[in-house]
């Protein structure tokens, strides 16, 4: 029997330093914002892109249609989101955060980049340039 060695195989290092991201990040959210992770990248998805649709939302994040759609209408109840129908196609709706939303995000948002930045200075300018390259090119394989 061949064993996969966990330590230097490629796809099992991905999902644990992704897994290490999701955690750090949860923590961030749940702690400024009392969020879940769901919501947080419907809302930094809404941040990135104001009026995105939730069928947008789901194809730019890793994230299921009913695990959107429930971020979506908690978000909206906690009015950190409205909801505005499309003018051109009532079937549409447009998703954008409010002045509550913005607020929460921009705290949640600098923590995040903090983390991230915190995380980066463990590479090299340089390093960094080839990791997100090598990342790409990975995902662009699959």
């Amino acid at each position: 029997m061949e064993v996969i060695e966990l330590e230097s195989f490629l796809p099992y290092q991905l999902v644990l330093l992704a897994d290490q991201v999701s955690h750090q990040t949860s923590a961030i959210a749940r702690e400024y914002g009392n969020l879940n992770l769901s919501q947080w990248r419907v809302m930094a998805a809404i941040a990135d892109q104001p009026g995105a649709s939730a069928q947008r939302i789901v194809a730019v994040t890793p994230m299921d249609k009913g695990i959107v759609s429930r971020a979506v209408k908690t978000l909206i109840d906690l009015q950190l989101v409205v909801r505005k129908s499309s003018e051109s196609d009532g079937r549409i709706s447009h998703l954008f955060l409010s002045a509550k939303g913005e607020n929460l995000y921009a705290i949640i948002s600098a923590q995040v980049r903090a983390f991230s930045t915190a995380m980066e200075r463990e590479l090299s300018q340089q390093e960094r340039k080839t990791f997100i390259k090598m990342l790409r090119k990975l995902s662009e394989s699959l």
